[in-house]
């Protein structure tokens, strides 16, 4: 079963669910009764209704950018390791191949093993190991005159920056919203929609269909607060795409270079 048909069957039943609360309700209190306090009541929902409504923007604002930092960091990292893997062609053997050759055997482990481990917050340790290896073979490298010594410095500056990246992306698989922060999404989400339940319509068909979109568009607003929740699962993700496109470069790149 998709993430989207899981979308589906969960608003439908919550906007049936929430046209059954209202034919309960009008069946035991009557719509001419509730009716004589349309106008209080709607007073009242319309403070609660913004209440809500700002508090769902907020959420999904914040979890958009933390989306969209995930997705940056991402792009950083392949960026540094590109940068890495290219200022390696200015020193000697033998890390002028075995560096690029490990950063290539890198994306691969991330690309076929860690990016399903992220799904479930976990991290791959070959990765890890891979990524140590990478440091250890740059750090051991000895400048021999000064242009090596400015290009050391900057291979240096982007290494750093690979594993900042690096842990940022792993970080941003285990972060999401406060369960209290749920808690009170989810609460708010019952007492707007049963709030609407209190409204006098003489027209059923009318108020079924009022209450049932303002109940699917609220599931719709925290199902998609769900969905960026989870970057890295679920029907909107943060895909290896970035790595894939930059591993068939540096398998071109370090071909020309008859590294490979």
């Amino acid at each position: 079963m998709t993430d989207i048909l899981v979308f589906v069957i969960v608003t439908g039943l919550v906007m049936a669910v929430s046209v059954l609360c209202l034919v309960i309700v009008r069946k035991v209190y009557g719509h001419a009764l509730m009716a004589k306090h349309n106008d209080v009541a709607g007073f009242i929902y319309a403070v609660i209704g913004v209440i809500y409504a700002v508090l769902l923007a907020f959420v999904v604002i914040v979890e958009w950018e933390m989306f969209r930092n995930a997705d940056s960091r991402v792009q950083e990292e392949v960026q540094c390791m590109a940068s890495v893997l290219r200022g390696m062609q200015v020193f000697d053997e033998p890390q002028k191949s075995l560096v690029p050759k490990e950063i290539v055997n890198n994306t691969n482990i991330v690309i076929n093993e860690e990016w399903a481990l992220m799904a479930k917050e976990r991290v791959s340790e070959n990765a890890v190991k891979s990524a140590m290896r990478i440091y250890t073979m740059v750090t051991q490298i000895k400048p021999a005159n000064e242009h090596q010594k400015i290009w050391y410095q900057e291979i240096i500056s982007r290494l750093n920056n690979f594993y900042n990246a690096r842990n940022h992306r792993i970080q941003s698989a285990k972060e999401g919203i406060p369960d209290f922060m749920w808690s009170v999404m989810v609460v708010g989400a019952v007492i707007t929609i049963g709030f609407s339940f209190l409204f006098g319509m003489e027209n059923l068909w009318a108020q079924s269909f009022m209450v049932a979109s303002l109940a699917g568009i609220i599931t719709l607003v925290l199902l998609l607060i769900v969905a960026l929740d989870h970057p890295y699962d679920g029907v909107i993700m943060v895909t290896p795409d970035a790595f894939v496109d930059q591993l068939a470069r540096f398998k071109a790149y370090l071909a020309t270079q008859k590294l490979l």
